[in-house]
C-alpha cells in the first residue's frame, strides 16, 4: 500500500478524553473481506494507555508495515499548566503497549505534531520549534529504532530564519525512506515549499531543496503521498494576495525514488475557486488528487478528482466526486490496492438536519464515483477516523449520540468497507458515556494495518466538579483470528432405526465460525444430506451412518467425525386409512379387499381372508369368491403392509355376513 501522510482532523485539536474506569466495548463483527476475514478477530479487552488523573488530546494512531502500532497524543499532567506531546508503542505481534515516552514539553493545548511509520516498523515524529520574531524555526525530528526499542535524541529536520514555517508533512517509501515537504516565508509575500529526505538508518537529513516558490502570496493545503518505490506527489493551493485569479492548485512530481522533482504544474481542472487539495497514491503509483471547488452562482462547494495512473502520466478529466458538499472533518483520498479510492467525511446533512458521517467511492474499474452512503446512526459530534489497510480494508470511528435531543450518551462507532461492502455501523461501547461540559466525552483514532486489522486508540472524560474533567486514554485492537476449535467431538444422538431422526451434535469455540454439516453411509458421504438432523431412510437399514461437522472461519477449518452406529429396522408400519371390503356377500359373489393407507407408503401387500376368525385356506389374494361353507359366517380379511427395512404392519378388516 502507499502511505499518505495522515492530516490532522476535527479530533485532533479537540479535548476528548478517556475515563478512569473501562467502558464494556460489545462483541462487533467485522465485514466478510478477502485477506481481512483472515485475520479479523474479536477486539480485544481495553488496556489503558495513560493514567487517569490528566488530560489527554489525541493527534494521531497509525499502524507500520510489520504491525508496530504508534500513537500520538498531547498530555497535560495533573496539576501542569503546560502539555506535552507524548507516543506510545506497541510492538509487532503484541498485545501490551509499552510506557509513553515524552517526545516533548512546554506545549499549548494546540501543538501540533506529525507522525509517519515505515516498512519495517520505524516511525517518524516531527514538529517545529521556536518563533520567527528571532529567526529561530526549526522543524525538529526523532526515530523510533526499532531494533533499540527507544526513541532518538531530537534532531533537527531544517531551520529557517524567516517569519513562517509548518509543521513538515512526512511520508515513507517501502524502503523506509522518509520524505518531508514543508512550506516557509516571510510571513507576507514569499513563501517557498521546500522537500528533504531521511534515508534509512540516518541520522541527518539530506539538504532541503526548494520545489516551488511564489512572491506574491502563500501556500495553502500543502499535501503529499509516497508510494512504495519513491514516487512522490506533492501538492498545494497558491493564494495570491494581489490576483484572485492567480489562485491555483499545483503539483510537483518525483517519479522515483531518488530521482528529480518536476516543475510546479496547474492541476488541470482546477481554477481560482478550488482549494483544500488532497493526495494519495496507490501500490502500483495511481495518484488521486481531491480539491474543493467553490461555485461562484450557488455558494455551494463541490468535491473534485483527478486521477493519473502512473507518476509520469497524464491527469485525467476533473470529476465531481460528491456535489454540494459541506464537510468538516475528512479521511483524504484513501487509495486501496487495486485503485480503488475511499473518501470519508463529516459534515452536516440538511436532509437528517444532524451532522452526519458519509463516505464515497471511486471505482477503478468503471472511473466512477460512488452516490455518498451514510453510515452514522444518530447525531454525530462533529469527528470522524478513518484509515485504509495494505490489503484495502478501510476502518472508520466516530463518536455520535442518538439524536440531538439525546446528547448526554455518546458511543464511539465502528464501520468497515471490506470487499467493497459496507458494514452496518456499531456501537463499540455498550455503556454510553455521559455528557463532560466543555470537552468532547468520548472520541477515538484508529488504523487499519497491513492485513487490515483495526488498531484503535480512544478517549473518554470524566467531569469531576463544574469547569474541570480528567480524561484517560484506552487501547483495543482486533486481535488474531485463529481457526476454530472442536471443544465436544461429534455424536450421533437418537434412536438409530429406519424413520427415527438422528442430531449431530458437537460443540465448538471460534470467532465468527460457520458450521457445516455431512452424513456418511459404510463410510461415503450421503448426497443431499447437509442439515445437523437427519431421518434414516430405508436405504440406511443394516448399515453403518455417522456424522461429520466442519467448522470454518477466515483462518481456516477443522472437522470431527461421530462413531458410526447400526442402522436396525424401523417401527412397523402404520394404517392411515383401515383396509376395506367391497362387494355382495351372497354365496357365489367376489369380494374384493382394499389396502388402505400406510404410513410409510407401503411397497407390497398381503392377505388372508378368515371365517368367523379362522384362516380360509388358500384365499391369500386381495379377492376371495364366496362358498356354500361361508353362508352364515362372518368374513373378515388381514392386510398385512411391507416395506424394506421398516417391520410389516397389519390391519383387519370389518366383517360381512355371507346370505
Amino acid at each position: 500500500m502507499a502511505v499518505k501522510i495522515r492530516r490532522p482532523g476535527a479530533a485532533a485539536v479537540a479535548l476528548a478524553a478517556a475515563a478512569a474506569t473501562a467502558v464494556v466495548w460489545g462483541p462487533a463483527l467485522p465485514a466478510a473481506a478477502s485477506g481481512y476475514t483472515a485475520s479479523a478477530g474479536p477486539w480485544s479487552t481495553a488496556a489503558g494507555v495513560t493514567g487517569s488523573d490528566g488530560r489527554q488530546s489525541l493527534i494521531d494512531v497509525q499502524v507500520a508495515g510489520d504491525g508496530t502500532a504508534f500513537a500520538l497524543w498531547r498530555d497535560q499532567q495533573a496539576g501542569a499548566a503546560d502539555w506535552e506531546i507524548r507516543a506510545a508503542v506497541r510492538p509487532a505481534g503484541s498485545g501490551t503497549w509499552g510506557t509513553p515516552r515524552t517526545l516533548l514539553t512546554n506545549q499549548g493545548a494546540n501543538a501540533r505534531a506529525v507522525l509517519a511509520v515505515t516498512a519495517d516498523g520505524g516511525a517518524v515524529v516531527t514538529w517545529l520549534t521556536g518563533n520567527g520574531a528571532d529567526g529561530s524555526l526549526a522543524a525538529r525530528f526523532t526515530t523510533w529504532d526499532a531494533a533499540a526499542g527507544a526513541w532518538s535524541d531530537p534532531g533537527t529536520l531544517a531551520t529557517h530564519d524567516g517569519l513562517d514555517m509548518s509543521t513538515p508533512r512526512l511520508a515513507a517509501a517501502a524502503d523506509g525512506t522518509v520524505t518531508a515537504v514543508w512550506d516557509q516565508g516571510d510571513g507576507s509575500l514569499h513563501y517557498q515549499v521546500m522537500t528533504a529526505t531521511l534515508a534509512p538508518g540516518a541520522s541527518a537529513w539530506s539538504a532541503a531543496e526548494q520545489l516551488g516558490s511564489f512572491s506574491s502570496g502563500s501556500f495553502w493545503s500543502l499535501d503529499l503521498a509516497v508510494a512504495p518505490d519513491g514516487a512522490a506527489t506533492t501538492v498545494w493551493e497558491t493564494r495570491d494576495k494581489l490576483d484572485d485569479d492567480k489562485h491555483v492548485v499545483s503539483t510537483v512530481t518525483r517519479s522515483s525514488a531518488g530521482g528529480d522533482w518536476s516543475s510546479p504544474a496547474v492541476l488541470p481542472g482546477t481554477t481560482a475557486a478550488s482549494g483544500d487539495a488532497q493526495v494519495s497514491m496507490d501500490a502500483h503509483g495511481r495518484t488521486t488528487v481531491l480539491w474543493h471547488d467553490a461555485g461562484a452562482a450557488t455558494n455551494k462547494t463541490d468535491l473534485k478528482s483527478a486521477t493519473r495512473t502512473s507518476p509520469t502520466g497524464d491527469w485525467g478529466s476533473a470529476q465531481t466526486a460528491v456535489a454540494s458538499i459541506d464537510d468538516g472533518d475528512d479521511s483524504g483520498p484513501l487509495a486501496a490496492p487495486d485503485g480503488d479510492v475511499t473518501y470519508v467525511w463529516e459534515g452536516w446533512s440538511s436532509s437528517a438536519g444532524t451532522p452526519v458521517v458519509q463516505t464515497a467511492t471511486r471505482s477503478a474499474a468503471t472511473g466512477t464515483w460512488s452516490a455518498p452512503k451514510t453510515l452514522s446512526t444518530g447525531y454525530v459530534d462533529w469527528q470522524v477516523s478513518a484509515a485504509i489497510g495494505a490489503d484495502g480494508t478501510v476502518q472508520v470511528v466516530w463518536p455520535q449520540t442518538p439524536s440531538i435531543d439525546n446528547g448526554d450518551d455518546h458511543y464511539l462507532e465502528w464501520a468497515v468497507r471490506a470487499d467493497g461492502t459496507w458494514s452496518k455501523a456499531t456501537a463499540l461501547n455498550s455503556t454510553p458515556v455521559a455528557d463532560v461540559p466543555d470537552t468532547d466525552a468520548l472520541s477515538g483514532e484508529i488504523a487499519a494495518g497491513p492485513d487490515g486489522r483495526a488498531t484503535l486508540v480512544w478517549r473518554k472524560a470524566v467531569d469531576i466538579s463544574p469547569g474541570s474533567y480528567t480524561s484517560q486514554l484506552w487501547a483495543q485492537s482486533q486481535t488474531l483470528l485463529t481457526k476454530p476449535e472442536i471443544t465436544s467431538k461429534a455424536v450421533v444422538g437418537g434412536t438409530a432405526r429406519t424413520g427415527s431422526k438422528l442430531t449431530c451434535n458437537a460443540a465448538w469455540t471460534g470467532y465468527n465460525a460457520t458450521a457445516a454439516w455431512s452424513w456418511l453411509r459404510d463410510g461415503k458421504a450421503v448426497p443431499g444430506a447437509t442439515a445437523k438432523t437427519r431421518t434414516l431412510t430405508s436405504d440406511d437399514y443394516t448399515h453403518k451412518v455417522s456424522c461429520k461437522v466442519t467448522v470454518s472461519n477466515g483462518a481456516g477449518a477443522t472437522g470431527s467425525t461421530s462413531p458410526a452406529v447400526a442402522v436396525a429396522v424401523g417401527p412397523a408400519l402404520k394404517a392411515t386409512k383401515a383396509p376395506a371390503v367391497s362387494g355382495t356377500a351372497k354365496v357365489g359373489a367376489k369380494l374384493t379387499a382394499a389396502h388402505g393407507t400406510w404410513s410409510p407408503a407401503a411397497t407390497s401387500y398381503s392377505y388372508s381372508w378368515k371365517r368367523n376368525g379362522h384362516t380360509i385356506t388358500g384365499a391369500t389374494r386381495s379377492t376371495y369368491v364366496l362358498v356354500r361353507a361361508d353362508r352364515g359366517q362372518k368374513i373378515t380379511v388381514k392386510v398385512t403392509a411391507h416395506r424394506y427395512g421398516w417391520t410389516n404392519g397389519s390391519a383387519t378388516t370389518g366383517s360381512v355376513t355371507v346370505r
